[in-house]
C-alpha cells in the first residue's frame, strides 16, 4: 500500500522531486519506493521523457487500479473503526464554499440532531478540490455546482435542483426597479468573483449562451458574505445565487431584481464514487439531500 501511495503521489505531483517534497523524504527515497513496485509487478511504470516521466501503458493501467485500491482501503479502515468504536457511523462530506456555507449546514445539523452518536464532518474547498476528495475516498459525497459534460472519473452525479441567479441589489441603490435585462445590467458597478473560480466560468458560459461577452467588475470578491457586503455598503450589484441571501432579503438589507431576459441557474449536483457502499448515516444524508432538492424545486420554479 505505501508503494502503491507513493506511486501515485509522483504521478499526481507530477515528478519524483515534487513527491519527495512533500512526503518530507530525500528523492532517493521516493525512487527507490518506484523501484520496488516495479520489480514486484514485473514491469516498467515510467520511461524518461526529457526532464521528467512518463508513464508506460504499463504504468497508466497500474495508475487506475492504484487510485481503486487506495480508495477502497481508506473507506474499509473508515468502516472497520466505526465498528470498533461502536459509533452510530462516520459521515464526510465535502463541498463548495457557498453550499458548505448556506445549504449543507441545516441538513447536517439536523442529522445530527437526530442521531447522537453520529460523526459528522463537512469539509469546503473547491468544487475540483472536493471531487478529487471524493475520488479518492477520503470523503464519503461531495455537492457542489453542478458540472455539465463528461462526469469526473470513477464519479456518479446526480443534479439535485438548479438554484436561480439573481442580481443582488442594495435597497436604495441600483437598478431602480424590479426587473433589468443584460443589457441593462452591463452598465451596473458589478461586485465579481475571482476569474479562476468555477463559478466565474459558470457564469461566463451562461451569458455567452445568452449572446453577452463577460461583464466588467468593479471589484473581485471570493466569498458570497464580501460580495453581500460591498453590494450593501456601497450600493453595487452583484450575480447571486437565492440560497446565499435568504436571510438578507428577509432582513431588508438586500434586495433581489429578476433578469428579463435571461434565466441563469447554478445546478446543484452530488457526487460519489461508482463503488461506494453507504451507511444507514450516509444514506439518510443523500434522502435529506434529494429532500432538500424537492422542495428547493417546488418554492423556486423557474420562468
Amino acid at each position: 500500500m505505501r508503494r502503491l501511495s507513493v506511486f501515485c503521489l509522483v504521478v499526481d505531483a507530477g515528478g519524483v522531486t515534487r513527491a519527495a517534497e512533500q512526503l518530507l523524504v530525500a528523492q532517493p527515497s521516493v525512487s527507490g519506493q518506484l523501484r520496488s513496485l516495479e520489480r514486484s509487478l514485473g514491469a516498467t511504470l515510467f520511461v524518461r521523457s526529457g526532464s521528467g516521466l512518463v508513464l508506460t501503458e504499463a504504468g497508466e493501467r497500474v495508475y487506475q487500479w492504484a487510485k481503486e485500491v487506495l480508495a477502497s482501503s481508506v473507506q474499509v479502515q473508515r468502516d472497520v473503526d466505526d465498528l470498533v468504536a461502536g459509533t452510530a457511523g462516520s459521515l464526510v462530506a465535502a463541498a463548495s464554499m457557498a453550499i458548505g456555507t448556506y445549504l449543507l449546514p441545516p441538513v447536517m445539523t439536523a442529522l445530527r440532531a437526530e442521531r447522537t452518536g453520529a460523526d459528522i464532518t463537512v469539509q469546503i474547498s473547491e468544487p475540483e478540490i472536493a471531487l478529487r476528495a471524493t475520488q479518492r475516498g477520503t470523503v464519503d459525497l461531495a455537492v457542489t455546482s453542478w458540472i455539465e459534460g463528461e462526469m469526473p472519473d470513477a464519479l456518479v452525479g446526480e443534479k439535485l435542483w438548479e438554484e436561480p441567479i439573481v442580481v443582488c441589489a442594495s435597497p436604495n441603490g441600483p437598478p431602480h426597479s424590479d426587473s433589468v435585462t443584460l443589457a441593462e445590467l452591463a452598465g451596473l458597478p458589478l461586485v465579481g468573483v475571482p476569474t479562476g473560480v468555477s463559478y466565474h466560468r459558470m457564469l461566463v458560459e451562461q451569458l455567452r449562451a445568452h449572446g453577452v461577452p463577460e461583464l466588467p467588475a468593479v471589484i473581485r470578491l471570493g466569498h458570497a458574505e464580501a460580495i453581500k457586503e460591498a453590494v450593501a455598503a456601497n450600493g453595487w450589484v452583484s450575480l447571486s445565487v437565492g440560497y446565499t441571501m435568504h436571510a438578507d432579503l428577509a432582513s431588508g438589507r438586500l434586495r433581489a431584481v429578476r433578469i428579463r431576459d435571461a434565466h441563469l441557474v447554478e445546478g446543484i449536483g452530488l457526487y460519489h464514487r461508482e463503488a461506494k457502499y453507504f451507511s444507514p448515516l450516509q444514506s439518510a444524508a443523500i434522502e435529506a439531500l434529494r429532500e432538500l432538492g424537492r422542495s428547493r424545486c417546488a418554492v423556486t420554479p423557474g420562468p
